[in-house]
């Protein structure tokens, strides 16, 4: 049985620095039932005790925390699956390229969730299928403001 804990390690907090392929899950607005999507913007602050991600402005996942901040991330990588549980603050409408809204994750538990004798040998990757230069132009928008 894994250990849970109250932040993330240095090798999480290394590994999640954007370009992730990241499930989010939260409670639906109208269904209450649970429901995933994927995110990819996100920054873990160095302290291992809060995460950022971001999502545009319309996205329904906004409409969710805003309902019910209880969220969880799960983390494919290093070497393991993760549960990262904790409450989300959505932030006010930002205007770059497009518009996006920032979530400010305050992390409660982090917990090791791979079956028993199981390990990751290779991390989930992805490439952007819309215009690269646009692709980059909105990323460093973004990921300057969640390095505030």
């Amino acid at each position: 049985m894994s250990k849970i804990k109250e932040k993330l390690t240095k090798e999480l907090i290394d590994f999640l620095q954007g370009e992730r392929i990241i499930s989010l899950i939260t409670v639906d607005k109208e269904t209450k039932k649970p429901t995933v999507s994927t995110i990819s913007w996100l920054f873990a602050h160095e302290s291992g005790e809060k995460i950022k991600f971001a999502l545009g402005h319309k996205s329904s996942s906004i409409e969710n925390i805003e309902n019910d901040p209880y969220i969880v991330l799960n983390v494919v990588g290093p070497e393991s699956c993760y549960e990262i549980k904790g409450t989300g603050n959505v932030s006010e409408i930002m205007q770059g390229t497009m518009k996006f809204r920032i979530v400010t994750v305050e992390i409660d538990s982090v917990e090791d969730v791979i079956f028993y004798g199981g390990k990751i040998n290779a991390v989930p990757g992805y490439e952007k299928t819309y215009d690269a230069e646009l692709a980059n132009k909105i990323d460093h928008e973004i990921y300057s403001e969640l390095k505030k």
